[in-house]
């Protein structure tokens, strides 16, 4: 699911499900996915959005608990899914990708999707405030100054996926039943 995701990204995520685990929460919401986004230092959305210095306090502005001084687990084989809302924030992070031509979706995509509808975290980025088209053009401009990574060589859509997986175990098979013919030849002879 995160194959496009760069590095900055994939770790706000991770500070999400982090944020989820140690308030004991259910599911990963957009709130978490904003804590994500505070706790990511020198990411795009921080250049953009200044969520740092804006969001001293995040948990306060989302109506959150601090975390407890206790530390529960760090997380259990399958940590707190994503929420509908968290779902739905990064698909339209991958939209927000596709309309910039941008392979790799970075934070700012997932600041920007966070923009695109009301949700939990609506509240503390209406109070920076942060709107979706200016965010967009400091996200462009923010690009053209820093270019994203290079695009991977071989690039599949991700609807080729299951196929190329499919097709590895396919291939897999097929020599294993070659080298089994080939034993049984030998073996006969």
């Amino acid at each position: 699911m995160f194959e496009r995701y760069n590095e900055q990204a994939r770790r706000v995520v991770f500070f999400a499900r982090y944020e989820a685990t140690q308030r004991g929460s259910e599911k990963i919401t957009t709130a978490h996915l904003l804590l994500g986004l505070t706790r990511e230092k020198d990411s795009r959305a921080d250049a953009i959005g200044s969520l740092r210095s804006k969001i001293p306090d995040p948990c306060e502005l989302l109506g959150i608990a601090h975390r407890p001084v206790t530390q529960v687990p760090l997380f259990k084989k399958a940590g707190p899914p994503l929420d509908n809302d968290s779902k739905k924030t990064l698909a339209y992070a991958a939209q927000e990708a596709d309309r910039d031509k941008e392979y790799w979706i970075d934070t700012d995509h997932i600041l920007r999707a966070l923009l695109c509808f009301p949700n939990e975290a609506s509240p503390a980025l209406d109070s920076i405030p942060l709107d979706l088209n200016s965010t967009r053009a400091r996200s462009k401009s923010h690009r053209i100054e820093f270019p994203s990574q290079k695009v991977p060589i071989l690039r599949f859509p991700l609807w080729f996926e299951p196929i190329k997986k499919a097709l590895i175990k396919l291939v897999i098979f097929a020599i294993v039943c070659l080298i089994a013919a080939l034993l049984i030849r030998w073996l006969n002879y």
